[in-house]
């Protein structure tokens, strides 16, 4: 593709305007003796259960919330009795670390970073996986003004073994007629984006670089 023609595709003029609106996107991904630990600066945990209750993960389960310095959302697998209930609380209270060891039927939960995105801990690594992949989805929705869909969870599993840590800025995100070039940077160190992933406008599908 010749420069002229790389220009004359590129279709949003706004760009500045509208990407000043839309805040980066950071994940930070950590394996973990209970499964995996996330860090999603967009997400809240309400829009985290909401993806699981899309995939029907929600199924047969129970969902507790509790309040206090933090807000969460807990996932347990399965009916609880009252009793069973107020020791997860208790404990999910005291256990910042680990909470999943709060009971062996839990299989995540998602704490409030104080209005800053959320943290999730969860047993399933697909869980993990769709929670990153909502973030992203949600990240260029809010770019497009339109919803999009989820990126394959193979694709998530592929940039997670290449980098623990993904960073996607929407200066580094460039909107083309027919396609969306999403750099990612996988340093903390706010270098510049070393990876990408393409989304195609028309079939409303993703590629990996």
């Amino acid at each position: 593709m010749t420069h002229e023609e790389h220009n004359s595709d590129k279709q949003w003029n706004e760009t500045p305007s509208l990407a000043s609106l839309v805040k980066p996107l950071h994940i930070n991904f950590t394996e973990t003796a209970e499964g995996w630990k996330v860090d999603i600066s967009s997400l809240s945990p309400g829009d985290a259960m909401m993806a699981f209750a899309r995939e029907d993960l929600l199924e047969k389960s129970t969902i507790l919330c509790g309040t206090g310095s933090k807000d969460w959302v807990a996932c347990v697998e399965g009916s609880i009795e009252v009793g069973d209930a107020g020791a997860i609380l208790e404990q999910v209270a005291t256990s910042s670390s680990y909470p999943l060891q709060a009971d062996f039927r839990m299989r995540s939960i998602i704490t409030s970073r104080d209005g800053d995105g959320m943290c999730a801990h969860v047993r399933d690594y697909d869980e993990a996986l769709l929670l990153v992949a909502n973030a992203i989805s949600q990240y260029l929705g809010s770019l497009l003004k339109t919803t999009v869909s989820l990126p394959d969870l193979g694709l998530i599993d592929s940039l997670i073994h290449r980098s623990s840590f993904l960073s996607m800025k929407p200066i580094e995100t460039e909107v083309f007629a027919s396609f969306v070039d999403i750099g990612i940077s996988t340093s903390k160190q706010s270098l510049p984006a070393d990876l990408c992933v393409i989304y195609d406008i028309h079939s409303d599908s993703w590629h990996s670089d």
